[in-house]
């Protein structure tokens, strides 16, 4: 008979990051529906540039963030901007790397989240511990979208709160 041990709290954080990071980016794509396709390519001097620029990044580093992970892809790289030219493209695409990303955290174990990955990037090959890879990719999409907090308020709009601490009192309500 096998036996079950709870995850270690480390497992429990990086877990729960990566379904914060699912929340806010559901957060934001909803926001971006409410934009004019003027609004959603709108160039700003900050960041990827623009709110659609933007979350074509994020969605490019989660799918080749996995595949370093994973070791699957190592010609992974960050798709183009005009391959997602609405928001309804972008979303679309983002169920099936979040569906890799639930099975990779699903059967995580203490053991991988020391294991060595490397990821290639302009010609330079660069290794990581996997639970550093693991928490670059929600500390990442939280950077950015403060970068698109801010094309919103220039636009005149407000991008919902997405803090950790509303995830998390929304979870405790709904668990109460």
């Amino acid at each position: 008979m096998a036996t079950h041990t709870a995850p270690s709290a480390a497992i429990v954080q990086v877990r729960e990051a990566h379904e914060w990071l699912s929340w806010l980016t559901a957060r934001t794509c909803a926001a971006a529906h409410l934009l004019t396709a003027e609004e959603f390519t709108r160039e700003f001097p900050i960041g990827i540039g623009s709110v659609r620029n933007t979350l074509v990044h994020l969605l490019g580093a989660e799918r080749i963030w996995i595949a370093v992970i994973e070791e699957t892809d190592p010609a992974v790289s960050m798709p183009a901007a005009a391959d997602f030219p609405t928001i309804a493209a972008i979303e679309g695409a983002w169920p099936e790397v979040h569906a890799r990303w639930d099975s990779y955290l699903n059967r995580l174990d203490d053991a991988e989240l020391q294991r060595v990955v490397s990821r290639v990037r302009d010609g330079r090959t660069y290794s990581q511990r996997v639970i550093d890879a693991l928490m670059q990719v929600p500390t990442h999409a939280l950077y950015h979208n403060a970068q698109v907090s801010f094309m919103f308020r220039s636009m005149g709009k407000q991008l919902p709160d997405s803090s950790w601490i509303l995830w998390a009192r929304e979870r405790q309500a709904a668990s109460a």
